[in-house]
């Protein structure tokens, strides 16, 4: 059996599609134990090979996976993405390679098809309609081609894997995929082993330091409240890339001799030595997004919230998207809907130990819903149920 996957720019991101990917292979190395595993993804210099890089170490080292360092390879395709020629050679190529495998994984969200006996979208979120873009719209003549892209992303698939019920939802209303080709598999999540150290009154919020994730709404409400200015710290920690480097500044701004604690780029040992020691985790992306216009700005699933319960932390997350399918209200968390009630949920945690511990209990027995032992069994169920 040939295994491959497509994931985009794997040597030069660190997120939660990138987390995925390593538990998807790690998975993939228990299901079907001789086969061979192929990660293809992008190189954008032709005179470089990528032969020194060991693809298990780089993903084991970025996402706390325990993949074995065997029976895997990375192969890297070079790719000149500035133009519409040099994206179309891109994606031709991707096509030739997937032809050689018997099950081909795309990982990332595009409107790419694949020709391998079986192909497998994973979609964190379902993409737009190649038809519904600016560039369409602008020029008319090419919708013939952007109406065959969309048809055969739609039917070139043997399978859909979408991570939650709120992207099962979206893939359905942007495509009408038939159903039998659509199994809803809750992504992998790395969870941390219970900490024996003492937790304070730390509020984490563990992200990409991103406008998209809302952080400036988060540090506004916690600045607002003198409780927590008073009795409590709020640390930041996320990964930093320059295309953002402006929202950190202004974050900077914001956080300046406060008790907000900005952690950029943190190891993993960092980030867990954090969840050990917060008791509440904060997370805000969509809010103030239409949902109906824009329900790709929400958040999808969820994966940092589930690593803070994980570790006892309890997840006080907006009311929006894939939060509402890993926090039950009132038992192993909070939901809200304005940064008023944000306050006052956190507030009341902080000031009743024995809700937050029987919270935090919960929590961590909730988290193991999702880990990537209980992602590798329902993978297998739906691999053997497809064979």
């Amino acid at each position: 059996m040939k295994i491959g996957l497509y994931i985009s720019d794997i040597l030069f991101r660190t997120g939660g599609t990138e987390v995925y990917t390593a538990h998807l292979i790690c998975a993939l190395q228990h299901i079907f134990i001789n086969s061979t595993i192929s990660v293809i993804s992008e190189k954008y210099s032709e005179r470089f090979s990528g032969s020194g890089i060991n693809i298990a170490d780089h993903l084991n080292k970025l996402s706390a996976a325990n993949m074995e360092n065997r029976n895997i390879d990375l192969i890297l395709v070079y790719a000149n993405k500035k133009n519409f020629a040099g994206r179309a050679i891109f994606e031709r190529k991707l096509f030739k390679i997937s032809s050689e495998f018997d099950i081909f994984f795309n990982c990332s969200m595009n409107l790419f098809s694949f020709g391998a006996k079986k192909n497998i979208a994973i979609i964190h979120f379902p993409p737009y309609h190649k038809t519904d873009s600016a560039f369409v719209k602008r020029f008319p003549f090419t919708r013939r081609f952007a109406l065959e892209k969309d048809i055969r992303f739609a039917s070139g698939y043997d399978l859909f894997i979408p991570n939650s019920l709120y992207t099962m939802e979206w893939l359905d209303k942007l495509w009408h995929v038939d159903k039998n080709r659509i199994k809803m598999i809750y992504p992998p999540v790395p969870l941390i082993q219970s900490s024996t150290a003492k937790k304070d009154n730390y509020i984490i919020i563990c992200s990409r330091i991103e406008p998209s994730k809302k952080i400036e709404t988060l540090v506004s409400a916690f600045l607002s409240s003198g409780f927590l200015n008073e009795k409590g710290k709020l640390f930041i920690a996320g990964a930093v890339i320059d295309e953002n480097l402006h929202y950190i500044e202004k974050i900077k701004n914001m956080t300046k001799n406060t008790n907000v604690v900005l952690v950029e780029n943190p190891g993993r040992h960092v980030i867990e030595e954090y969840y050990g020691r917060s008791k509440i985790f904060w997370h805000a992306k969509g809010y103030g997004i239409d949902e109906n216009a824009d329900p790709f700005q929400l958040e999808h699933f969820g994966m940092t919230t589930v690593e803070a319960m994980s570790a006892g932390c309890v997840p006080v997350v907006i009311n929006r998207g894939g939060q509402k399918e890993i926090v039950e209200q009132d038992v192993t968390g909070f939901l809200w809907d304005t940064p008023g009630e944000l306050i006052e949920k956190t507030v009341f945690l902080l000031e009743n130990d024995e809700k937050f511990n029987a919270m935090s209990k919960a929590a961590q027995k909730s988290s193991k819903r999702f880990s990537p032992q209980s992602f590798t069994g329902q993978l297998r169920d739906v691999l053997n149920a497809e064979s």
